[in-house]
């Protein structure tokens, strides 16, 4: 069976300095994130995996997804306090780490942790909504978001991602808009959060942290959690020649995710993306450098 590389250039559009450069040349910086998380999770025994269209991208190709211009991680939620300490610890110079558990000005909340690497920029576009409110600089960034627990009745679920979906747009519009960082509000959120998690740590379901309001839109409705086996636990991949982990059911993830239609396919004897070409585009830069921080 011959799989069919995707090696068409997706553009990123022109950096800061008015080059033009494709997704192929952040895809370095961001596996130099992702080799650095990496090494540090293993040194402190901390469990991560690809998520998401990183996941979409393993599956599919062992490698990224050619058009994409970002990185996710999931960790366990139990398992954030400890990284906190080991990338304080551990973290190269080259880079940066946001949360709110180390920086009670990190207001996007979601995802629970950015790193950057430094010597970049990156203005996103949904940049206008919640801005960087953190000094560490604005350089391109991996996600790293929080998995855990949550109830097994599909209504359950949706009423408490409805607690966040409530409070969202209010947090946004002050913090985004009015430039008036809601405080007492980020702290009920993440100590709602925390209650979720305690409760539901043995559920036999889990799903990224509910203070996430938009789960129930889109493709994530269809996807609002997975089974525990499924997701746990992380397992070993081989990802740009790198052993690397992700989900322990790899296929079934991108399966619950994304469903058929994102999956590779066959056709005579050729493996195949099915994503129309119409839609393979970058879209997370606004305005970017690959290669200095903004001054």
């Amino acid at each position: 069976m011959r799989y069919v590389v995707d090696n068409n250039p997706y553009d990123l559009g022109k950096d800061i300095d008015g080059v033009h450069h494709d997704t192929r040349e952040v895809h370095p910086i961001l596996l130099k994130m992702v080799l650095e998380l990496d090494r540090i999770c293993r040194k402190h025994n901390i469990g991560y995996a690809l998520a998401f269209g990183s996941a979409l991208g393993l599956y599919n190709y062992g490698d990224y997804i050619p058009w994409d211009d970002d990185m996710d991680i999931a960790i366990d939620y139990f398992d954030v306090p400890r990284l906190v300490k080991a990338l304080k610890e551990d973290l190269s110079d080259e880079f940066s780490f946001d949360c709110y558990e180390d920086n009670k000005r990190y207001n996007v909340l979601i995802p629970t942790f950015k790193i950057r690497y430094k010597n970049s920029y990156i203005k996103e576009i949904n940049h206008a909504h919640l801005p960087n409110r953190c000094k560490n600089g604005d350089g391109i960034f991996v996600d790293i978001v929080a998995f855990m627990g949550v109830p097994e009745n599909y209504e359950e679920h949706l009423k408490l991602i409805k607690y966040s979906k409530r409070r969202m747009p209010i947090y946004v519009f002050f913090d985004g808009y009015l430039r008036i960082h809601l405080y007492h509000m980020k702290k009920k959120l993440k100590e709602f959060e925390r209650q979720v998690a305690e409760k539901y740590k043995d559920s036999k379901k889990v799903s990224q942290t509910v203070i996430i309001p938009f789960q129930d839109w889109g493709v994530d409705k269809e996807s609002l959690s997975f089974p525990r086996e499924v997701i746990y636990p992380f397992k070993e991949y081989d990802f740009c020649g790198h052993k690397i982990y992700s989900f322990n059911n790899l296929e079934g993830f991108c399966r619950i995710r994304y469903g058929e239609k994102g999956l590779k396919k066959e056709k005579d004897g050729v493996m195949y993306d099915p994503l129309p070409m119409e839609k393979r585009h970058s879209k997370h830069y606004a305005a970017y450098s690959l290669t200095r921080a903004k001054k």
